[in-house]
């Protein structure tokens, strides 16, 4: 079950990398289409609305708005892609043909029981004796998608296709069928079903969803009117699922459903915190962008906490190791600050100490999250690479408070886990005992000067040359290609399925000798290790490999 669980936080995760593009290209083209920032430049509006200029950034504002309006086909789409182990083109087909079949079937069925766009808007609810609050509720149930009027399945609609199409795939992407029916057998077979599991979702949709929805819209208001509880549970929570990577299943829904709430923007209603905040960033309305997106937290986690824990590793690490763990220390900080890289650090506790990160870290983070929220703090996620869009529209942010919060919570990260450190004697890098200059590089990212040059068999298995032999060593490592089920990525991390994970080489052998971070088990079968950055390239490498034997 949890192999199953991670691989569908996984596939939650693909489209993530345009939602990254998507945002930037929001930031630039909303800000040089707006007038109130154009004036400030001191240009005349007059003349700029009608340049070459106006239109070309009003394109790459369109461009952005591609991503974030089509979410749930990328959903659709990018999930099925990604747990289909073969054939991967035809799943991914599957599922936009099933998307579409979906959108249909609830356009067909919505229009017989006399609904369209015209009487599902707020003020066509009020005309039927609707009150303002119930109109806006009713109304949110409903959108026009790839232009077919439907209810607003979003993101939760593009999974369910995903996850179907994908089990649909599995089942029977080499069907045979009989001679006169040759034609539609194989992989052919796949997008003619899916065609009609779109429209059973269709169907089910139509039943279910004013319940779902309705549903959805009461746990967005519970989460609402639980204030700051309900917002230190949340990043609690989600901190705690991180190792796991099982944090997709919370943060996605909060960030683009209906799970986040809903706000109109504009005059289009638009669901979930994230889809709130891109939606601000691209309006021309000079208003600050969503409060309560639980996003400050993640600033005061990349720039003050884990800062503030790796001051406290530093200063309690032995003299003679000092420069050696400043150097990779350094390092680490940097790419949390810059990039949003936390699993360094995250890792370092989580297999030396695991008690200091579920216990400390994350209520401490949880904490954040709520004085952010508290102090009406008004910014998107919390790295300087996600900031540079909104730094183009400084009106709509408030980071003021960032000024007191950030020297608070460094502060108090650093004086908490220094004294835990020393006093329960943890073995961060540096403070291992004589002997253990190699173990101080478990937590870095250098080349080392060999890799795996071969096998592993069941003795020391030595270290490569090349930049090709580490794929090698880490299907080595794994128990060798016949005990490889399935190997994948996320962001940071390469998440592989195993036939027998007793075959796999000891944590140990993956850091010293496969630059990994770290290695976190997930249920009998499952397996992450963490690489940071470069997985993408590293897990291409290994697939490639695994396919050319």
């Amino acid at each position: 079950m949890k192999e199953r669980l991670q691989m569908y936080g996984k596939s939650m995760l693909v489209p993530i990398s345009l939602v990254a593009i998507g945002g930037l290209l929001l930031g630039v083209g909303g800000a040089l289409t707006s007038e109130t920032t154009i004036n400030s430049f001191g240009l005349d509006w007059g003349s700029y609305s009608h340049s070459v200029w106006y239109k070309c950034f009003t394109v790459i504002k369109g461009l952005g708005d591609v991503i974030f309006k089509n979410l749930g086909i990328l959903y659709a789409v990018g999930v099925a892609f990604s747990l289909a182990k073969k054939e991967q083109g035809w799943a991914a087909f599957s599922a936009m043909v099933a998307y579409l079949s979906m959108l249909m079937t609830l356009s067909i069925l919505l229009k017989n029981e006399g609904l369209n766009a015209e009487n599902t808007t707020i003020a066509g609810f009020v005309a039927q004796g609707q009150s303002a609050i119930d109109a806006t509720k009713s109304s949110a149930l409903f959108t026009t998608e790839l232009g077919y009027f439907s209810y607003r399945t979003g993101v939760f609609g593009g999974l369910a296709i995903g996850f179907c199409i994908a089990a649909i795939h599995a089942r029977f992407y080499n069907t045979k069928l009989p001679l006169a029916l040759s034609f539609f057998s194989g992989t052919r077979t796949v997008p003619i079903l899916s065609l009609l599991a779109g429209g059973v979702l269709g169907a089910f949709f139509f039943v279910c969803w004013p319940f779902i929805g309705g549903t959805l819209g009461s746990f967005a208001g519970f989460v609402h009117d639980s204030g700051l509880l309900g917002t230190f549970v949340y990043r609690a929570v989600n901190e705690i699922l991180i190792p796991f990577g099982m944090h997709p299943m919370i943060s996605l829904p909060i960030r683009w459903t209906q799970l986040g709430g809903s706000e109109m923007v504009d005059g289009v209603l638009v669901s979930g915190t994230s889809a709130i905040q891109m939606a601000q960033l691209a309006s021309p309305e000079p208003g600050k962008l969503l409060v309560r997106g639980f996003m400050g937290g993640n600033a005061i986690i990349n720039f003050a906490i884990y800062p503030g824990i790796a001051l406290a590793m530093y200063h309690a690490t032995r003299k003679e190791n000092k420069k050696k763990v400043a150097a990779l220390l350094i390092s680490v900080v940097i790419s949390t600050i810059v990039f949003g890289i936390t699993e360094p650090i995250l890792f370092t506790f989580l297999f030396i100490a695991p008690w200091l990160y579920f216990f400390i870290y994350a209520p401490l983070a949880a904490l954040g999250e709520v004085l952010s929220e508290l102090c009406k703090v008004s910014i998107y996620q919390g790295n300087i690479k996600d900031w540079i869009p909104f730094f183009f529209r400084p009106e709509k942010l408030n980071i003021w408070p960032f000024l007191y919060l950030f020297p608070a919570f460094f502060v108090a990260s650093y004086a908490l886990f220094r004294v835990l450190i020393t006093r329960f004697n943890i073995q961060t890098p540096g403070r291992e005992d004589v002997g253990s200059d190699d173990e101080i590089r478990l937590y870095t990212k250098q080349d080392y000067s060999e890799k795996v040059n071969k096998k592993s068999t069941g003795g020391e298995i030595k270290k490569a040359s090349t930049e090709g032999s580490l794929a090698e060593g880490i299907i080595s490592a794994l128990g060798g290609r016949e005990n490889i089920v399935e190997v994948d990525n996320c962001i940071s991390r390469l998440r592989i399925v195993l036939v027998n994970a007793e075959l796999m080489a000891p944590d140990r052998h993956w850091k010293e000798n496969l630059e990994a971070m770290g290695i976190v088990r997930i249920g009998k079968n499952g397996v992450q290790i963490v690489y940071g950055p470069n997985v993408c390239s590293i897990a291409v490498d290994v697939r490639e490999l695994l396919e050319g034997h």
